[in-house]
């Protein structure tokens, strides 16, 4: 899924030029930098704090660098965008932590996308080619991606907020605790996307000694 997702991405950033031209390939380019980037980074901290690594760990941390660098794909340079896949990944991993602690967010969307295009889209404003505070634009640039941001963020918020509450006075918005420890999937759609209940219990496995037994047996019969 992971492999599906950042292969898009390439079509998704590299798109946005809407042309087959060196602003294309730039953003193809900045895209997977800042998607490794951010993977190593990942790994690096998880590393660090939960002593280990883990698969799981490593495909987030790519998908935190795809959002980092959507904003600016084609704005600023590959090192630009290492650094903020880098950059970007130590200020999202947090939010990860403060997410499952507070939110029901089991997809962990808000700090993978909300969290992750926030700070994308102001790092933007500091390593853009073209008005970045680093190539000599100063903080206009800067300010005026942040102020972008918090004005989307408040909107979403407010938007989310109302459609919500007006749902909520027609529907159920969440499940029951039972449906939700039983699986949606069961109880709603009557059917299972992973049937983890069917275990090979240690009687019932097919062992390499049960192979040579049944051999040996063979071996007794054709013997005879």
């Amino acid at each position: 899924g992971a492999a599906l997702l950042w292969f898009g991405w390439s079509g998704f950033n590299a798109g946005s030029a809407l042309a087959a031209n060196e602003q294309a390939v730039l953003a193809l380019v900045n895209t997977y930098q800042a998607a490794g980037a951010s993977l190593v980074t990942w790994i690096l901290i998880e590393r660090w704090t939960a002593k280990r690594y883990s698969a799981v760990g490593s495909v987030t941390g790519a998908i935190v660098g795809l959002v980092l660098i959507t904003p600016g794909a084609g704005l600023v340079t590959p090192v630009g965008a290492a650094l903020i896949g880098v950059l970007g990944c130590v200020v999202v991993y947090p939010a990860f932590s403060i997410n499952k602690n507070r939110v029901d967010d089991s997809l962990d969307t808000f700090p993978c996308h909300g969290v992750a295009g926030f700070v994308g889209t102001v790092l933007t404003g500091l390593f853009a080619t073209e008005g970045g505070l680093f190539y000599g634009g100063g903080f206009r640039l800067v300010g005026a991606q942040f102020v972008a941001s918090a004005a989307t963020a408040a909107y979403s918020a407010a938007m989310t907020a109302i459609i919500f509450g007006i749902l909520s006075l027609v529907m159920r918005m969440r499940v029951t605790a039972e449906v939700e420890i039983a699986g949606l999937d069961s109880m709603l759609h009557k059917e299972k996307a992973y049937h983890t209940d069917t275990a090979i219990s240690p009687s019932n496995s097919f062992t390499s000694n049960d192979h040579d037994d049944d051999h040996d047996d063979d071996s007794e019969v054709g013997g005879a």
